[in-house]
């Protein structure tokens, strides 16, 4: 139901009485998952006061401001980081929700992001943080993601900026730079392109929010539906570069959680995209029993689970997922080297 405004078949009148049929409970959990600001951009007709009870309508009302304030206050972040990386020759590009909105949206505050996702050139990250500390960010570092994305915080906003997707060694090649030569200029900042912000909603989700599990959040799924319904993309390319980074079943796996969430118009479209990357039968049949189980979300408490005995299963063959528990181990070894050389800048506090 929380997503019924993916079906392009639905209008407003549709949406007006789904919210009066779930009653209190149903647009409390809008709000808790973060949609009831999309809603009520759905529902904003002379008829929302009349057909939904006075607490409903301000609930969605006080969502959409709130939504409202939030995307001003990181725009003017944005604006800032933009002058500052520009004049320092810094090349980023925003990615996840923060930038996918601007597409998808003509009011792009309707999607809540609670942090802005941006990432620069490994060579770059020190001078990066350096400059938004001394922009009065305040720099956090966690050795568990070290090797990959610090998190500046502020009043304004929190920023998380990467210098990899992902940790080193769950994708073949190192694709920071070639994401970077194909960012493009939207609403006045740099941004990843629509085949790249495709291939981050297919592979990121699956290890950074374990496919389904509560942390995935139906925001990243309403996204994801619509982006296939309103954006051109290169799917060519998408599947090409997710032959190379080796992550078809990552694809395949998102694919068939957003399937699952998907209205009914949207599943032969979905199934069509899905099937050139599905893995093995065997693999394809292990991938399918957590989906259909929802075992991500039974072993949210205990992640060593899911990292061994998913994510490992979500890299195309045994050589990939070796180089991922590489990758890992490099990164727990070094993380104490990695956070001391974001000390050691003159721009950085002692």
């Amino acid at each position: 139901m929380a997503l019924l405004p993916t079906d392009a078949d639905v209008n407003a009148q549709d949406l007006l009485e789904q919210l009066s049929a779930g009653g209190p409970e149903f647009a409390e959990a809008l709000r808790d998952l973060g949609l009831a600001a999309a809603w009520h951009s759905a529902v904003d007709t002379p008829d929302l006061k009349r057909q939904l009870p006075e607490s409903t309508v301000q609930l969605l009302q006080r969502a959409r401001i709130e939504a409202t304030a939030r995307y001003m206050a990181q725009q003017g972040a944005l604006h800032e980081l933009d002058r500052v990386f520009e004049d320092a020759g810094i090349a980023y590009a925003l990615m996840k929700g923060v930038a996918i909105r601007e597409v998808l949206f003509d009011d792009p505050s309707v999607l809540q992001a609670s942090d802005l996702d941006v990432l620069v050139a490994p060579a770059d990250r020190v001078r990066a943080v350096a400059l938004l500390v001394q922009a009065g960010y305040t720099m956090h570092l966690d050795s568990g993601n070290i090797s990959h994305e610090v998190t500046l915080q502020s009043p304004i906003a929190d920023i998380d900026l990467h210098w990899n997707i992902l940790r080193p060694g769950r994708t073949r090649i190192d694709l920071t730079a070639e994401l970077l030569s194909r960012r493009v200029r939207v609403n006045g900042f740099w941004a990843l392109s629509r085949m790249d912000s495709t291939f981050i909603m297919l592979t990121h989700p699956a290890f950074a929010k374990y496919v389904c599990s509560p942390n995935m959040g139906l925001a990243r799924v309403l996204s994801f539906l619509l982006w296939i319904q309103k954006v051109d993309c290169d799917w060519n390319g998408v599947v090409e570069l997710l032959e190379r980074t080796g992550l078809n079943a990552a694809a395949w796996t998102m694919l068939g959680w957003y399937t699952a969430c998907a209205p009914a118009a949207l599943v032969p479209v979905l199934s069509r995209l899905r099937a050139p990357l599905r893995p093995s039968r065997l693999r394809a049949a292990y991938l399918e029993f957590w989906l259909r189980h929802d075992l991500p979300t039974r072993f949210i408490n205990r992640p060593v689970f899911i990292q061994f005995g998913l994510t490992a299963f979500l890299h195309d063959g045994a050589g990939d997922a070796l180089l991922a528990y590489k990758g890992w181990y490099l990164a727990r070894r070094d993380r104490m080297r990695q956070a001391a050389a974001f000390y050691v800048h003159p721009g950085m506090p002692a």
